[in-house]
This record gives structure tokens, C-alpha cells and sequence, in this order.
């Protein structure tokens, strides 16, 4: 009897080593390989998406260059119509103070015009 027992354990222990343990291994490995391909999937889509990211980052960097750019221009061309404002200003005043001198010297003359020529009475007299 311990013979056929010793037996069987030797025939199952055979069976077991043989078939189970190597299917045992195949289902790990393949669970182990399939891991592993989520993984690389994983790390796949993490890059993809880095570079994606990186890409936005130039962009929006390269937005910026270019906003800054166009602030600087219209920077530039509000002190340029401040300027063009003060210059208009500066010259309205000048004008303005030539037609008061104007009207005055007008003034004048229309005083001391004479309506007689080459004549010693002057209408109106002057001392011209």
C-alpha cells in the first residue's frame, strides 16, 4: 500500500511538474508581459503628452515675444503723438501770438495811413 501511494505521489508530483508548474509559469509570464506592455503604453502616452506640452510651452512663449514686440510699437507710437501734440500745441500758440502782433500792427497802420499824398497836411497828422 505505501508502495502505491509512494507511487501516486511520484505520478501526480510528475504531472504536477511537468504540466502545472509550466503552465503556472506561462500565466505568470503572460501577466508579467502584459504588465509590462501597460507600462510601455503608459510611458508612451506620458512622452506624447510631455511633447504636446512642450509644444504649447513654445507657442505660448513665442505669443508672448511677439505681444511684448507690438507693446513696445504702440508704446512707441503714443510718446511719438504725445510729441506730434506738444509740437501742434507749441505751434497754435506761436500762430496765435503772430495774428495778435498782426491785428496790432494793423491797428497801427490803420492810424497812421495817410490819405493824402506828398502833402504837409496829413489826414490824420503824424509825425511822418
Amino acid at each position: 500500500m505505501m508502495e502505491e501511494l509512494n507511487e501516486l505521489f511520484n505520478i501526480t508530483g510528475g504531472i504536477v511538474t511537468t504540466i502545472l508548474l509550466p503552465l503556472f509559469g506561462v500565466f505568470m509570464f503572460y501577466d508579467s508581459k502584459k504588465r509590462k506592455a501597460v507600462a510601455e503604453a503608459r510611458k508612451a502616452e506620458a512622452d506624447n503628452i510631455t511633447a504636446y506640452a512642450a509644444e504649447w510651452k513654445k507657442c505660448y512663449e513665442e505669443e508672448r515675444t511677439v505681444e511684448a514686440e507690438l507693446n513696445a510699437k504702440i508704446d512707441k507710437l503714443y510718446k511719438e503723438k504725445e510729441e506730434d501734440r506738444q509740437r501742434i500745441h507749441e505751434l497754435i500758440k506761436k500762430n496765435t501770438a503772430l495774428e495778435i502782433e498782426k491785428t496790432k500792427l494793423e491797428a497801427e497802420m490803420e492810424v497812421k495811413r495817410c490819405d493824402v499824398r506828398k502833402c504837409g497836411g496829413r489826414k490824420p497828422p503824424s509825425d511822418y
